[in-house]
């Protein structure tokens, strides 16, 4: 276990040697022996007034857990609860806190959370958040297990035959107004890898028409793995103690449906679709290169192929328009005048597929940037517009603002600092900053509603014994007092920040550091705000702290001779100090470890 302050979070070693966690936010440490082991599918309400050693109290109600936080909880104890490693334990103490997270216990667990920081523990919290989120999608339940694919049908060399490809996990395959290769209109499907087999269409029955149908269908069968909504719990042989436990092993087994049957029309016109997918949301300024996948498939026919496989050639354009400062609604063109950051092309010639285009704009500024791409008749080859595959004078193209080809780079400000009073008097223990920002590299980003996107501000105090000497970050043996946050919104605008009380204690100097960090942003405002941090020891965020001078009289006021306590009357004093924070839960583990060696 780690000890924040004296609170302990990691994992108990229950009588049968496995690793047991606390389930229960804000119920009583479970400090008695443990009963018999056994295996639970529910845990119940519970609601109880705690008033702790650490400060907190109040009401803590929760929920019985559903299914599937019980299934989150089973996959978090049983793939990472066992672990020898103090810090990974309490990773998975504060993973199974944030799965029954609710309003009832909310706030016990954020004060918990403001005790970890303080005492050097906020990197287990956001290791702990991130298992908590990890267990969302990892803790898959039955029946999740689906084939990686679906059946796509190629037209072959000549009218009326081709391909059908099928994905993996595929176990049977009918056709409808044709036949497999094999002659025959079902196939059983052996092994479990994808796969194609050919086709012949059985046109122009029971009577002749132009368009004719082969549809193609299957089953499939896949081996999954899903995890129980089922715990071990090990209960306390005392009520008023909270309940912990131990995973359960995933369970093992098949899942089978059916594949979305597909269809071939045999028809000459041909119609090409669009879709596309930046492949990430955010550009970086260094980097400068915008990028996008165009998703190319055929809207209604097969893509035409020739005898040796060859697929029809196209070209799509692409124009990269912006930047914009602020977020443009989806329409069918782009406005009037819009600004163009650049423009691409792609060879369309492998036929259906992901085709991907790199835009380099150096320098880009900040701003929103929007990608149309389009297939226009006009722009293709000599050949293919002779050929009136294509309709003649079509476009095929997607829209304007369409949120998956948005693209940014993110606003990027520069902060000035400046402290009210750079000398304290003695006596005087209170800070006052303002901080301004202003915009480089473009503007400041605003968001749908045309505000600008607010910027969060960590000032953090650091106190130092010599007058600090300005560098990038603080030195190992600047001593962090404590932060401060203000919000930014226009540019060029001295904004106060709260003031900041320093710590009796605290002597020498002390010295503000201004930082604009991504987990500090609003959910909204994630990415879109660079990170970037002033200096350490700018003179501007620097104030000396003066102390009142200490006479002879004084020193002998505080001695231990004028009547005060002995050296060793302060000692024994300190001792019980010590023991009564350390308290019940130092004194609990042993008591726990002692029944445990008596079972």
């Amino acid at each position: 276990m780690l000890s924040f302050g004296g609170y302990h979070v990691g994992a108990f070693i229950a009588a049968d040697g496995s690793r047991a966690y606390c389930l229960e936010p804000g119920a009583d440490a479970p400090l008695s022996a443990q009963d018999t082991p056994i295996k639970v599918s529910e845990l119940p309400a519970y609601s109880i007034s705690v008033n702790d050693a650490w400060g907190w109290k109040g009401q803590v109600r929760t929920s019985a857990a559903s299914g599937q936080q019980l299934r989150q909880m089973n996959w978090v104890l049983a793939e990472h609860g066992d672990t020898a490693d103090a810090a990974k334990a309490a990773a998975v103490q504060i993973a199974l806190w944030e799965i029954r997270r609710e309003p009832g216990n909310a706030a016990w667990i954020d004060g918990k959370y403001d005790l970890f920081r303080k005492n050097g523990g906020s990197s287990h919290i956001q290791a702990g958040k991130r298992l908590a989120v990890e267990s969302k999608t990892a803790a898959v339940g039955p029946g999740v297990t689906e084939p990686n694919g679906a059946l796509e049908l190629v037209a072959g060399d000549s009218d009326g035959t081709g391909t059908v490809s099928y994905p993996a996990g595929t176990v049977s395959l009918a056709i409808e107004g044709g036949t497999f290769e094999d002659g025959s209109t079902e196939l059983k499907i052996s092994g479990s890898e994808r796969g194609s087999v050919g086709w012949e269409a059985i046109p122009h029955e029971p009577a002749w028409s132009r368009l004719n149908d082969v549809r193609i269908s299957g089953k499939w069968s896949l081996k999954q793995k899903y995890w129980p909504a089922e715990l071990i719990l090990h209960p306390a042989t005392r009520d008023t103690e909270q309940r912990i436990g131990s995973g359960v092993k995933p369970v093992i087994g098949d899942n089978t449906g059916v594949l979305d049957g597909v269809v071939a029309t045999f028809d000459s016109r041909f119609a090409p679709a669009l879709a596309t997918q930046v492949p990430r949301d955010i550009v970086l300024r260094e980097d400068g290169v915008f990028s996008d996948t165009v998703t190319v498939t055929a809207a209604d026919s097969p893509w035409p192929t020739r005898g040796n496989g060859e697929y029809l050639p196209l070209v799509a354009d692409g124009t990269l328009y912006g930047p914009f400062d602020a977020p443009h609604a989806e329409s069918v063109d782009p406005p009037e005048g819009a600004p163009v950051a650049g423009s691409a092309s792609l060879a369309i010639d492998q036929g259906p597929g992901d085709y991907s285009a790199d835009l380099p704009v150096p320098g880009a500024s900040s701003g929103y940037y929007y990608w149309v791409w389009g297939i226009s008749e006009e722009r293709q080859s000599e050949e293919v517009r002779r050929s009136e595959i294509l309709e003649p004078g079509a476009r095929y193209s997607d829209r304007f603002g369409v949120l998956t080809e948005r693209q940014l780079v993110a606003t990027e400000l520069r902060l000035e600092t400046r402290l009210l009073e750079t000398t304290l008097a003695p006596g005087s223990r209170v800070l006052e900053d303002t901080v301004r920002a202003s915009a480089v590299g473009g503007s400041w980003l605003r968001d749908d509603a045309g505000q600008r996107i607010p910027a969060n501000v960590r000032l953090t105090f650091y106190q130092s014994d010599t007058v600090p000497i300005r560098q990038a970050a603080a030195p190992d043996d600047a001593r962090e007092l404590g932060a401060v946050f203000v919000e930014l919104t226009e540019p060029e605008t001295w904004v106060a920040a709260p003031p900041f009380e320093i710590p009796a204690d605290t002597q020498g100097w002390v010295t503000v550091q201004a930082c604009v960090f991504n987990e500090d942003q609003s959910e909204t405002a994630l990415g879109l705000i660079s990170e970037w941090c002033d200096d350490f020891g700018v003179p501007d965020e620097t104030a000396e702290l003066t102390v009142e001078p200490v006479t002879s009289s004084k020193l002998a006021q505080t001695g231990a001779a004028a009547g005060g306590m002995s050296t060793t009357s302060m000692s024994a004093l300190l001792i019980a100090a010590g023991m009564a924070t350390a308290g019940g839960v130092l004194s609990g583990i042993v008591v726990i470890r002692k029944r445990l060696d008596r079972r």
